[in-house]
């Protein structure tokens, strides 16, 4: 009872306004909502511009694009990111290409007592930092490692794709053993289901010494967050020059795009010294220079 009584003195109340006021309520709505249209417009011009900038390698003019963008939009990931990378091109000037992660970490491989791994060596996963997520707009990613000698030969390679939701994988491989130290790489199939844009998976990556005991495996994980970005799209599609794709991709915090693009390229031209600059300077970037010089191997080959 009194729920409806209070309902209707609200009702009453509403139906008593003056009609101005009703106008007035309803202009200052449409405003509001011209406002919100008219800063989104402007964020996305900025950010094109910034993109359009960066991929002509003018980066002071990118720079200012991507602040004004911030300024409109505070707080902003994919401003943020694009100001971080692009201050990094300004200040190393040397560099074709370089990549600055918002927490920077580099991961090594968990410690193992198996007697394949007793020189030490370790593998080293290709990503910028272990303390966050790497991005990628792919539906189906790759993702790349670097495999060091053994002291024996290992017995298999696998690959685990996790998700938060499931106990069962996503997807999972076992490789065949490679006969010498090198960057491998790991796609997720086509006919797998496509990561969900802003979802985090974790992956794994096992060295194997023993198949009976796992506990001896070199044990590598991480994590991986597919991300959509309309305005970078938009750039990528104007330019059919794949290094000024792997350098946008960079800007915007896309590692994962960035080193499939160049790695792809350098399967492509293996003796192009531009391409060799671009590769050793992306990872040198992220503190990856001592695997920069390391041959992109053949792998990997389902071993079911």
């Amino acid at each position: 009872m009194k729920l409806q009584f209070w309902t209707g003195c609200l009702l009453a109340s509403l139906v008593c306004l003056p009609l101005d006021f009703v106008s007035q309520t309803k202009v200052l709505a449409g405003d509001q909502v011209a406002q919100i249209v008219q800063n989104n417009s402007a964020y996305n011009q900025a950010m094109q511009l910034g993109y359009t900038e960066t991929r002509r390698r003018n980066y002071r003019k990118a720079l200012g694009h991507f602040q004004q963008a911030l300024q409109l939009r505070p707080n902003d990931s994919y401003a943020t990111t694009a100001i971080r990378n692009v201050k990094s091109y300004i200040q190393q000037r040397r560099s074709l290409i370089s990549f600055v992660p918002g927490r920077p970490g580099r991961l090594r491989a968990a410690a193992s007592r198996g007697r394949c791994f007793l020189n030490g060596k370790p593998a080293i996963p290709l990503i910028p930092t272990s303390k966050e997520a790497q991005l990628t707009t792919a539906e189906h990613p790759t993702f790349f490692f670097y495999i060091p000698e053994t002291a024996q030969q290992i017995q298999g390679l696998e690959f685990v794709l996790r998700d938060n939701e499931s106990i069962a994988p996503l997807y999972r491989k076992t490789f065949k053993p490679l006969a010498k130290a090198g960057i491998v790489s790991v796609t997720i199939p086509a006919q797998q289901p496509s990561l969900k844009t802003g979802k985090t998976y974790t992956w794994s990556f096992s060295m194997i010494c023993d198949p009976r005991s796992r506990d001896q495996d070199l044990y590598l994980e991480g994590k991986i967050e597919r991300v959509q970005d309309e305005n970078l799209s938009i750039q990528i599609q104007q330019t059919t020059q794949p290094l000024e794709q792997v350098v946008l991709y960079a800007t915007a915090g896309l590692w994962e795009n960035a080193l499939s693009t160049l790695a792809d390229l350098s399967r492509q031209r293996p003796n192009d010294p531009e391409i060799k600059k671009y590769w050793a300077d992306l990872l040198t970037s992220v503190e990856l220079a001592e695997v920069a010089n390391k041959p992109l191997l053949s792998c990997c080959s389902s071993q079911e």
